[in-house]
């Protein structure tokens, strides 16, 4: 009786329930569960780098004041011309090695692009 008077309207999907907090966040598992193997290795590396280089420049600065006051005080003499030498053949390595790296970023082109990104990132934070 009651059928061509009243209409039932559609009852209409719940809005999607927003984010929850932190889930957008770069350590989220959510994330790391969406980005390939290449980044992560990639951020692992880039952030294993910035810690280490932090620790290299931290002794390297404090053994450099050593050798400056010891130096000083007369206890030692530095051969720095020595030093000189040692530092160029190393930088003449690196630039050989890096120069490879290069090749090996060239040839692994999509796998190295995720990596770069990742490192970047871990570099960053």
């Amino acid at each position: 009786m009651l059928n061509g008077i009243l209409r039932i309207q559609p009852t209409l999907p719940p809005p999607p329930a927003a984010p929850a907090a932190g889930e957008d966040d770069l350590f989220s598992s959510g994330l790391f569960l969406r980005l390939g193997f290449s980044f992560m290795v990639g951020l692992a590396v880039g952030y294993a780098l910035k810690v280490a280089f932090r620790v290299a420049l931290v002794v390297g600065g404090l053994l450099l004041v050593l050798l400056f006051s010891l130096q000083y005080s007369g206890i030692i003499e530095v051969n720095w011309a020595g030093m000189e030498s040692s530092y160029d053949g190393f930088v003449d390595w690196l630039a050989a090695y890096s120069g490879a790296l290069k090749d090996f970023i060239a040839n692994n082109l999509s796998s190295a692009a995720s990596f770069t990104a990742g490192l970047l990132l871990g570099l960053r934070f």
